[in-house]
């Protein structure tokens, strides 16, 4: 797996914790090591990810867990069934 993909889910992961307000955006941003603009991209991506997970009712935790898988199946196409 890239580097690039590798920190796309970093700022995607650290988002969600900005998004819910356990860190500001700037430590999330930090966290992740990108670029404003990378990091812009990931930050919306936890925003759009925050709000299935806020609609979903119950089970947020595992719908949180759904939608990050999803976004991590699309960065690891590619590299076959295994990463390890």
């Amino acid at each position: 797996m890239n580097k690039d993909k590798v920190k796309h889910l970093t700022g995607v992961f650290a988002s969600m914790f900005a998004h819910s307000g356990h860190i500001t955006k700037e430590e999330a941003k930090e966290i992740s090591g990108m670029t404003d603009h990378e990091f812009e991209k990931a930050y919306d991506k936890a925003s759009v990810i925050a709000d299935k997970v806020l609609k979903s009712g119950d089970r947020k935790m595992g719908k949180f867990m759904d939608h990050l898988a999803k976004e991590v199946e699309k960065d690891i196409e590619g590299f076959g069934e295994k990463i390890f």
